[in-house]
């Protein structure tokens, strides 16, 4: 760069550039000293309580005890509530982004999907308690939990897998179709094994948004816990059992044993996220 670059209309953009630059730096360092603000607390104070009597035993209302029926509730409710509510979500959405080209219609559908987002968790919970638990005469238990969340997930997975269909150029869709294929091999042998790897991964998102779903459980999973696991009993889940500890609990060393659930609670959401990351590139380099 000459000398008569240097102009004092030349610099300015750089020195913007770079004030910009030490400001978003900053904004970042702030956010993760914030992060850790939280997070080394609950690790500082709930590390010590951290063994396999407390991963593995049922709590104790005076002391003691673990978290282990929690955290399997956890597994089995959403786990199922996905099995249930992803395929409907792929399939809706798979209609929506190939099959729905009304113009009115799709509007309608975007604005409905918009409207059950917006939608607080606790509205659907009351819902299914309505529905489910008092109509119906369903227990407060594991299944009407598993109901409520994959309620609660189906339109936010919907949400997700339409922008990842919608992401693939139509081109794409032009030149399967020029090649003779018809639209549903266009579907099954293209589009979803390009979007796969983007489906699982954003799949991850969802289970970590369930995993800490509480006021919707707590009227309809309940705040029990048996000794022997049962759909058509009470199932507490590690985030309701946290939110109990600190509202309503007795035990004398409740802040212990609160931190060391929030932990526990911390380290599932990192695993399913790391899980379901390190799948999506899997499958994403298999379909090379």
């Amino acid at each position: 760069m000459s000398k008569s670059d240097l102009s004092p209309k030349t610099l300015k953009p750089i020195a913007q550039g770079r004030s910009a630059h030490y400001v978003m730096a900053g904004i970042g360092v702030a956010a993760m000293l914030a992060l850790l603000s939280v997070v080394l607390p609950l690790a500082v104070q709930g590390l010590p309580r951290l063994n396999m009597d407390f991963l593995f035993k049922p709590p104790r209302e005076l002391g003691g005890g673990g978290i282990g029926p929690e955290i399997l509730n956890t597994l089995i409710m959403v786990g199922l509530s996905q099995c249930i509510s992803l395929p409907l979500a792929i399939i809706i959405a798979i209609y929506r982004v190939e099959y729905d080209h009304i113009r009115h219609l799709a509007r309608w559908f975007d604005q409905g999907l918009q409207i059950v987002l917006s939608l607080p968790t606790m509205v659907i919970g009351l819902i299914v308690v309505d529905v489910a638990i008092v109509r119906w005469h369903w227990p407060i238990s594991v299944e009407s939990g598993i109901l409520v969340l994959s309620l609660i997930n189906w339109p936010f997975a919907v949400f997700l897998t339409v922008q990842v269909l919608q992401r693939i150029p139509d081109e794409w869709r032009e030149a399967s179709r020029a090649l003779g294929a018809s639209r549903w091999q266009t579907i099954t042998r293209l589009i979803l094994p390009v979007a796969w790897a983007d489906i699982i991964e954003l799949t991850g998102l969802t289970v970590a948004r369930l995993m800490g779903e509480t006021a919707a459980l707590i009227y309809t999973a309940g705040l029990n816990v048996t000794s022997r696991f049962a759909f058509s009993a009470p199932g507490e889940t590690v985030a309701v059992h946290l939110w109990y500890i600190r509202t309503e609990g007795l035990m004398p060393d409740a802040d212990q044993v609160a931190a060391a659930t929030g932990l526990v609670l911390l380290l599932l959401v990192i695993a399913v996220l790391w899980v379901s990351q390190k799948f999506a590139e899997w499958v994403k380099n298999a379909n090379l």
